[in-house]
């Protein structure tokens, strides 16, 4: 085989593994997710992986996927629910509800 047929037989299959890359697929970045903290009475402080939120009850927070701890605390009879693992999935929205001082999901 001369040195230009053996050329083209190895540039033929580069070029279209060029063009068309089979093995690479497309990435996109995590759909977020939605965490809705509820409290009855409305008005409590909501606490998130131990930072303050300026959002009081009731509130959306929109997160990327993962687990957090969520605490809501209230004064005067308010509510006051200690801190709960929430995990929240690309896309997914989880409400959960400080009812006294236990959690209820919604």
């Amino acid at each position: 085989m001369s040195a230009y047929k053996m050329s083209l037989v190895f540039e033929i299959p580069l070029c279209w593994a060029l063009l068309f890359p089979f093995t690479m697929t497309p990435q996109m970045p995590p759909q977020p997710g939605y965490l809705v903290i509820n409290s009855e009475p409305t008005g409590a402080t909501v606490t998130i992986n131990g930072k303050i939120t300026n959002q009081p009850t009731n509130a959306t927070f929109v997160v990327s996927p993962g687990t957090y701890t969520v605490s809501v605390a209230g004064r005067g009879g308010k509510p006051n629910c200690p801190g709960i693992a929430i995990t929240v999935s690309s896309g997914q929205t989880v409400t959960r509800v400080c009812t006294g001082t236990t959690w209820t999901p919604s």
